[in-house]
């Protein structure tokens, strides 16, 4: 072999040594260390004050609409005051008091329990506003939640009127394309729909969860079939097949794997959970729901013309997704309009040396669904160092924006908000554990500017 072969040969060798060790090696590095990504923060936070002091809680209830404003209903426990729709201008920095949603449907709140909140997203359709109120206090004076509209030209509500006596609507949807709403009540847990045409309400009165419980939070409208799915609470589970108007259970797929199946209760609260999505999305570019499951923060995709579960990632704040702890998951959970980022407001609350809780905090959380990428961007913090600490409402809004309504604590004792709050909570305080806290807390609009908006 000439001396020019052997160098060839040697040159080959190492090239096939370099392309067999080398280039695997990096190649795993950058899947690993792009695949999960935590960041410091905090991520920064402005406040707008509604100055509702009889507010209390935000579930689902805001969107960005086709206006540029932002519409969101801060709720209320207080049996003095119903749940309040505002509205946002981010152009001018302006917010207003659209209307008490006891007062708009005309009832007596000293005579009957408020419309106290609104437990859904408000869906934009054809230029107005849907959505369904519920009970903030509860007893049988309930009259019953309400189908509503509001009308982003005209600013005028219409009432579809009460769609069950007595009973709240907790989870609601819209099928845009077949003109219906479809509702899930409460305490009773019944399935119903509007159709908006007819405005006729149908209603199947047996009970689709175990009513001790805590029921499904969250309805799936597939818009090619019109079918509707929820969770059982167990591990299974069911559809309303809209071209048979009918309930069953599917097979499969369930969620009785192991890993799916932690403990749901929680101590000294009066509810459990079982095995159930928190919240249920639709991604119209991948033709499949994104959920996210109650505690485990499991994200998880659901293909209903294939049957088909997948787990994705856990998506908790960073610290939990370290440890494996685990908190009440948020119902602030959203997809991008492209419908390929998932966003979360992911709770963390900290231990205490004890093992008692200390502060809690909320982390902005985002995943890329095509890149498998989870980032965690920090905590969520205001601008005079205040962080919230629960938060269980958020929009992407299109101006490159988010937008939460969060609980926060109150630190000037000596303000007019902490001896007004003061007053309001020691008088006639909220009914749920998980809304307490041991400080004063106000509840408001916060923007955040979007760390992954690109403009075009």
């Amino acid at each position: 072999m000439t001396i020019l072969n052997l160098k060839k040969s040697s040159l080959l060798v190492h090239a096939i040594v370099f392309a067999l060790i080398v280039l695997p090696v990096s190649f795993c590095i950058a899947q690993q260390t792009s695949a999960t990504v935590y960041k410091n923060g905090p991520v920064k936070a402005k406040m707008i004050d509604g100055n509702f002091p009889y507010g209390d809680s935000n579930y689902n209830g805001i969107t960005y609409a086709s206006d540029g404003n932002v519409y969101y209903v801060i709720c209320s426990h207080n049996k003095k005051s119903g749940a309040q729709l505002f509205r946002y201008n981010p152009r001018v920095g302006k917010v207003d008091n659209v209307g008490d949603l006891t007062t708009i449907v005309g009832e007596d709140r000293t005579k009957v329990i408020n419309q106290g909140k609104v437990h859904c997203d408000l869906y934009e359709y054809k230029g107005k506003l849907w959505f369904g109120t519920h009970a903030g206090a509860y007893d049988r004076t309930y009259p019953g939640g309400h189908f509503m509209s509001y009308d982003l030209k005209t600013g005028k509500f219409e009432d579809f009127g009460i769609a069950a006596p007595n009973e709240g609507l907790v989870a609601v949807s819209m099928d845009t394309t077949r003109n219906r709403m479809y509702a899930v009540t409460w305490p009773g847990y019944s399935f119903l729909y509007l159709d908006i045409n007819t405005k006729k309400v149908e209603r199947w009165m047996e009970a689709i969860a175990p009513t001790p419980q805590q029921g499904p939070r969250s309805l799936g409208v597939d818009p090619i079939t019109g079918n509707v799915y929820w969770h059982t609470m167990f591990s299974t589970i069911q559809v309303y097949d809209h071209s048979k108007n009918e309930i069953s259970t599917l097979e499969k797929p369930n969620f009785k794997q192991p890993m799916f199946n932690i403990p749901m209760g929680k101590e000294g609260v009066n509810y459990s959970v079982g095995v159930a999505w928190r919240s249920l999305k639709w991604s119209e570019a991948y033709q499949k729901f994104y959920a996210i499951m109650y505690f485990s923060d499991w994200l998880v995709s659901f293909d209903p013309t294939r049957g088909e579960l997948e787990i994705l990632d856990r998506i908790p704040a960073a610290p939990n997704k370290k440890s494996g702890g685990t908190e009440y998951t948020s119902l602030a959970f959203e997809l991008s309009e492209d419908g390929k980022t998932v966003y979360y407001i992911a709770p963390y609350t900290k231990t205490n040396l004890d093992g008692t809780s200390a502060d809690s905090e909320i982390h902005l959380v985002t995943y890329n669904i095509p890149m498998r990428q989870y980032t965690d961007h920090g905590p969520i913090e205001l601008s005079d160092g205040r962080r919230p600490r629960y938060c269980q409402g958020l929009e992407v809004a299109s101006n490159g924006m988010l937008y939460i309504v969060g609980w926060v604590n109150i630190t000037d004792r000596t303000s007019n908000k902490w001896i007004n709050k003061l007053a309001i909570e020691t008088e006639d305080k909220p009914a749920m554990d998980i809304e307490q806290s041991r400080e004063l807390q106000e509840i408001n609009l916060m923007e955040i500017e979007n760390p992954l908006f690109r403009q075009n």
